[in-house]
Parts: structure tokens; sequence; C-alpha cells
């Protein structure tokens, strides 16, 4: 008999495995806050009109970033693009600054203890000092900031770029083409719900009609929007060059939205963070 009284024999094979630790269920509620799911998505993205100088701007830096030009072929081109269009085009610069104002994909900077311990987030918040206890070695104390300076500022030791997930997500959304993709999870879902309820044989052959997903769907309410984001996410650590010194751990997400044959493709993994090395993160997920 189980503690609670049931009999394994008898639990629902669903409810145990579905069953989470107490860790992730306190990290979960710890990382939504007092944060409320609205009713409705809103109904508009914010997103200003351009100017012509700014659309054709824009056009010209994305060509420019998929081309792999430099700096110096981008203020050439943009030379004759605007004498050819009688229009202005933004400096490199100015072009890379709006594409971040219009689709708020800002890198944030974290604090991070310089042995890569832990990300200053979470209950290290407000630490000045890393309390990490690595094994057989003690706790870590390695102070976060630097000397004040002469106005009593401080400056951290070390600190982590973090890449906006929920800003991809929306540009993706934004785009005609990827907002369609994004939607075949959900089309294999409802194929999949179609044939349980249709009592027809079913062959697995991804996440989007796994067995697994019509329990998360029917049993625990996710997914019930088409537009519901899932996602794998992967951490390992890669050593750059020769040296130990350019070891660095790497996170990325992979949409599980996305058809099978274009998900692992390098455009569409999310890379989140890369952690300057050459030490590996201790408490892993401050840095999530």
């Amino acid at each position: 008999m189980e503690p609670d009284g049931q009999d394994p024999a008898t639990q629902d094979p669903n409810e145990s495995f579905f069953q989470l630790p107490s860790s992730l269920t306190d990290l979960r509620k710890q990382l939504l806050g007092d944060y409320v799911l609205p009713p409705e998505p809103p109904q508009h993205s914010g997103v200003r009109a351009l100017t012509v100088s700014e659309t054709i701007s824009l056009q010209h830096y994305v060509a420019w970033r998929k081309s792999n030009g430099t700096l110096y072929a981008y203020n050439l081109h943009a030379g004759v693009l605007s004498r050819a269009s009688n229009v202005e085009v933004l400096s490199q610069y100015n072009a890379k600054k709006l594409a971040q104002e219009l689709t708020g994909f800002v890198p944030c900077m974290v604090d991070m203890c310089p042995r890569s311990c832990i990300a200053y987030t979470g209950p290290y918040d407000l630490l000045s000092e890393c309390p990490y206890i690595h094994s057989g070695k003690g706790v870590c104390k390695e102070p976060r900031y630097r000397e004040p300076t002469s106005s009593g500022r401080l400056n951290p030791r070390a600190q982590v770029q973090i890449l906006p997930v929920m800003a991809t997500i929306r540009a993706m959304y934004a785009n005609a083409d990827t907002s369609r993709l994004l939607r075949d999870r959900d089309s294999c879902l409802q194929a999949a719900l179609h044939i349980v309820g249709t009592a027809a044989t079913r062959k697995y052959s991804d996440f989007g009609n796994s067995q697994v997903h019509l329990m998360q769907q029917s049993d625990l309410g996710l997914f019930q929007d088409p537009r519901d984001i899932a996602f794998a996410l992967s951490t390992d650590g890669a050593q750059l060059t020769m040296k130990k010194q350019s070891n660095t751990w790497i996170m990325i997400l992979i949409l599980l939205n996305l058809p099978g044959s274009i998900r692992y493709q390098t455009t569409n993994v999310i890379i989140n963070f890369a952690t300057p090395g050459p030490n590996s993160p201790g408490d892993i997920e401050s840095f999530i």
C-alpha cells in the first residue's frame, strides 16, 4: 500500500507519471510569482507604424545580416540604396537599435559568480557573495562585486548574457510562414485526438501525437490553445578552442511546435545563454 492508502495496482498511471517532486513545484511557484495568465491574448502587438526610411533600413539590415556582410559593406550598399531610392538609410547602429525596439529582443545581463557556481537570481538575488557548496571543497564565498568606485557604485565581477525567449517566439508568430509552422504541434494533437475518438489504430511518430502529449492535454489541461508552445530544454558544456579557458556551458531550447523536419535546424533552435568558462555551472537552475 502507498502512504496515502492507495493500492499501487489501482493507482492511475497517468497521475504517477505527472507527479512532480516538491523542489520543482516550489521552483515553478517562485518563477510565476504573482503572474496571472489573462483570459485572452492582447489584440494588438504594440508595434507602431514605420516610416519609409525605417522600412527600407530594416530590409537592408536583414539582407546585410543574412549575407554575413561587414560594416564597411553595410555602409557602401546603404549609400547606393539611399541614392537610388532618394530615401535615407539608417546607420547600422540605428537600424539595429530600431530592430531591438520593435522586437523587444534585448539581452539581459545577469550577475553571476566568477567561478560560474550560480547566477544571482531567485533566492540568490540579494546576496553579495556566492553561497554555493562545492563537494569536498566547502562554500565558495567568492564576492559578487568589485571594490566600490569613488562614487560608491558596485560593479559585478562577472555577468552572463541571457537572451529573451518570449521575444523570439513573438517574432516567429509575427511572421506568416513561421506562425503556420508553429501550429504543427497542434495539428498533430488534433489528428491524434480524432483517432482516439474514433477508436482507430494509432501510430506514434513524434511528440505532437504521443501519449504524453495527449495526457497533458486531457488530464492536465495543457495545450488548450493552438498557439501554446512546447519546447525541450538541453544544456551541455563545450570547449570552443584547444584551450580549456574557452570552456562554456550552453542552454538551448528546441521548439516542439515545429515540424520534425526543420525543428533541429540551426536557425530554429533558440540559444538562451552561454556561461563564460572555464568552470561548469554549479546551480544550473539559477541561470534558467
